[in-house]
C-alpha cells in the first residue's frame, strides 16, 4: 500500500495511493492549489511528480506552502510626495498603499489608473504602483479699482511657490 498525503488539503491535493503489486513503479503527484507551491516530499525529492519503486507498504507526505509575492510602492517624484504600504506580502492578503502628497502638490493617480490615494490591494501576483503627483496651480487676479485711471498685469495661473509679477 502506498499511502499519498499532503501536509495542508487547503494548499494543494495529491494523487498515487493505492495497492500496487511488489516491484512495480507508482507516481505519485502533488499539485498546488492557486496562491501556493510545492515545497517537497517527507523523504526531501523536490520533484512534484515522481516515480517510487514499490517494495513495501510506504507513506508520501506532500509539503506545500503559501506564495510571496512584492509589491512596490513608489511616488514619481520625491519632492512632490510619497507613497507607503510595499513589502513582501503572503498570496490572498490585503494591503493598504497611500500616496500623500507634499505641500503645493496634488495627487493625481496610481501608475494603474486607480485615483483613490489611499486603496486596498489584494495580493495575487508581484506588482508595482507608482503615485504621480502634480504640482498645484493657483489663479492670481489683479484688479484696478477704477479703469480709467489706469491698467494692470499679471492677472493668470501660476505654479505653487513661485513667482508672479504684477504691474498697476
Amino acid at each position: 500500500t502506498v499511502t499519498v498525503s499532503a501536509n495542508d488539503n487547503t494548499m494543494g491535493v495529491v494523487t498515487g495511493s493505492g495497492t500496487y503489486n511488489y516491484g512495480t513503479t507508482a507516481t505519485i503527484t502533488a499539485i498546488a492549489n492557486t496562491g501556493y507551491h510545492f515545497v517537497r516530499w517527507n523523504d526531501g525529492d523536490t520533484n512534484a511528480t515522481r516515480t517510487i519503486s514499490v517494495s513495501g507498504n510506504a507513506n508520501y507526505i506532500a509539503t506545500f506552502a503559501i506564495n510571496t509575492y512584492t509589491v512596490t510602492v513608489s511616488a514619481n517624484d520625491n519632492t512632490m510626495g510619497t507613497a507607503i504600504g510595499g513589502g513582501t506580502y503572503n498570496y490572498g492578503t490585503i494591503i493598504s498603499i497611500t500616496a500623500i502628497a507634499n505641500t503645493g502638490y496634488h495627487f493625481v493617480q496610481w501608475s494603474d489608473g486607480s485615483t483613490n490615494n489611499s486603496r486596498q490591494i489584494v495580493i495575487t501576483d508581484n506588482a508595482t504602483y507608482t503615485a504621480q503627483f502634480a504640482i498645484d496651480k493657483h489663479n492670481v487676479l489683479v484688479k484696478s479699482a477704477n479703469d480709467a485711471m489706469g491698467n494692470t498685469l499679471g492677472s493668470g495661473e501660476y505654479d505653487y511657490n513661485s513667482v508672479a509679477t504684477i504691474t498697476a
